[in-house]
Order: C-alpha cells, then structure tokens, then sequence
C-alpha cells in the first residue's frame, strides 16, 4: 500500500513529466493530454487507497487533505470527461488549449438529444453526426469563390422562401432549447465575456447558458448597412434579452453556438466551423438549409480561405476580416458536397 511519501512523489513526477512536454516541441498535445490523464489518474488512486488503509500512520486532517487532492488534481487543467456524457466524434482532435490549460471537449448527449426530440416534433429522423469532419482546401476554395460572386438578392423569391423557413426553424430549435432550460443573453457593451470562444461551449455545457454577440454591434463586413437594409434575418423576434430587443440574427448566433459548436465539442477555427455546419445542418429541413448554408459555410470559407484567408486562419476576431453580409443562395452543391456520414 503506497505512503503519502509514494503518492507525493507520484504527483511530483506527473507534473514534471507534463512539463517535459511542454517544453519538447515534438511531443503532441494530445500525447501530453493522455500520459498527464493517466498518471494523474494513478495518483488519485494511489491518495484514495492510503486515505482508507487501516493502521496507516496519519490522522483526519492527513486524511481530509488526500481526499481534496484526489479530488482536484489534474494535470495540464484537463476537464473531466464526465461533463461529455455522449460518444466523441470519431477522429475529433484531442486536448485543446483554453486561456492556457488543456481542456478535453466532446459530445453533450443532452443537446444530441433535444436535437433528436426537436426533429421528430418536425417529422424528420434526425442523423447525428459521428465523425470530425476535414476540410478539402479545394472544395473551400471554391466555396469562397462562390460567396464572392453570390449576389445579395433578398427580395428574389427563393432566397425569401429560404430565408423564411431558416428563421422558423431556427426559432423552434430555440424553443426547444428553451424548454429545457437553456439561457442566452447579450454580451455586456464592455466587451467579451469569454476571450477564448471555446468558453462559450464551457459555459453551455456547465450552466446551459450563453451570451451572444449583439448584431447590433456587429454585422457583416464594411457595406453591411446597405446590404442589411431587407435582410430577414434583422427582424425582431419578439424577445428581450438584457432588456434589448432580439433578432433573427441573434437567436441564429445563439442557436448555431449550441447545436453546431456546443453538441459535439467542435472549436471555431477553420476546421471547428466546417464540423459546426456539417452538425447543424442535419437539423434543417430542404427549404431552410440553403440559407443555413450561406449563412455558415458560405460566409466562414471566405473568412478562411478568401483574399484574407492566410490571415483570418490564426488571426484573433477582434482583428479578422469578415465576409460581406449577404442575403443569397450559393449553388447547389455548396450544402451537398463533401458531407460526412
């Protein structure tokens, strides 16, 4: 049976490990991740079996504080799986950098769920996505392209039919979230409340809240205004959040936050945006995703593989150039192409 002196020198050497990695390039994340779980995981063990052998020569408060290092060690800040109570996305990356620690993300079976009740209320049989999805740098070079070209034509009467039935879908997925107590609000008008986006996610999973970037405070690139002038997507929903009135725009924001980034864990990145559409996707009906698809797939492969693609793709959003808000239709094979099963 191990002594404190074994498990101290146990949680010693996990650290100094996970430090060695850091500092060799070489070496993985997701490598650092796994051998930090593991070791990390022997200690706790180890603190667990000392704290309830007989005869040990340690008292209560020895006892007490083996029990909170149990409880709170963790190598690299690794979050606890348990959080993601779903099957991960095959294939989806390992540990990811938060604001400094690792962070391990996956699926929420509580929004795979909702998303699967939300479908069958529609009629439809809901396919959730199983595997992490990659991008084909031609197939998002040519998406690009196509939203270059696309023309804001809001008052053509496809893209309102399309627009139409994105906005009401989007609401009913709201609502669905609503009823099972999820939260949105703005952010406050100081700034970013999360820094890192992947926050966001956290904060789903662990409050079933979120705050949304106002479209008011920011809306396409710089001819949003005259572009925005009959876009839908700017009416008022009826809904007050922080006391401001809502729009389509910002219940889409929020919407596609928690059914495309939140349910399977996916980052916003280049790669994170394209496994948030593919996600999200799924939950449109033919009429809407067409629009769903300009407005995520369309829009995030000129951000990252436009004029400015280079730079966007490690660029911090408070400095990426983003695409022109449009309201149009790409063709059709911008939402059928390159899907994963």
């Amino acid at each position: 049976m191990p002594t404190l002196a074994d498990i101290y020198s146990a949680i010693d050497s996990a650290k100094r490990k996970g430090s060695d990695f850091i500092r060799n390039p070489g070496a993985s994340l997701q490598q650092m991740a796994g051998y930090g779980m593991d070791r990390a995981n022997a200690a706790r063990e180890q603190l667990y079996q000392a704290t309830e052998e007989e005869g040990i020569k340690h008292g209560p408060k020895t006892q007490k504080i083996a029990k909170q290092m149990a409880e709170a060690y963790n190598v690299g800040g690794i979050l606890a799986p348990k959080r993601f109570i779903g099957k991960p996305l095959e294939g989806l990356p390992g540990a990811v950098d938060v604001g400094g620690k690792l962070e391990q993300f996956g699926t929420d079976q509580r929004l795979v769920d909702i998303a699967k009740g939300y479908m069958a209320d529609k009629g439809f049989v809901y396919a959730p996505l199983t595997k992490y999805a990659q991008i084909d740098p031609n197939r998002a070079n040519k998406l690009a392209e196509a939203y270059q070209v696309m023309a804001n034509n809001p008052n053509d009467p496809k893209v309102k039919k399309a627009y139409a039935a994105l906005i009401d879908e989007t609401m009913g997925q709201y609502e669905a979230l609503r009823k099972k107590g999820y939260k949105f609000d703005f952010m406050p008008e100081s700034g970013d409340i999360y820094g890192n986006p992947r926050n966001a996610i956290n904060d789903v999973i662990l409050n079933k809240k979120l705050s949304v970037f106002p479209t008011e405070q920011g809306f396409g690139g710089p001819s949003a205004m005259e572009a925005s002038q009959a876009n839908p997507l700017l009416m008022r929903v009826g809904e007050k959040w922080n006391g401001k009135e809502v729009t389509a725009n910002d219940i889409f924001r929020a919407v596609h936050d928690v059914f495309g980034h939140a349910k399977h864990g996916v980052g916003f990145r280049a790669v994170g945006e394209e496994n948030a559409f593919q996600s999200h996707a799924r939950m449109y009906s033919p009429e809407a995703l067409p629009a769903a698809t300009s407005e995520t797939r369309g829009q995030n492969s000129w951000v990252n593989f436009g004029p400015y693609g280079q730079f966007n793709r490690t660029a911090n959003p408070a400095v990426t150039e983003y695409a022109e808000q449009k309201t149009g239709l790409l063709p059709a094979w911008a939402w059928k192409e390159g899907l994963v099963k």
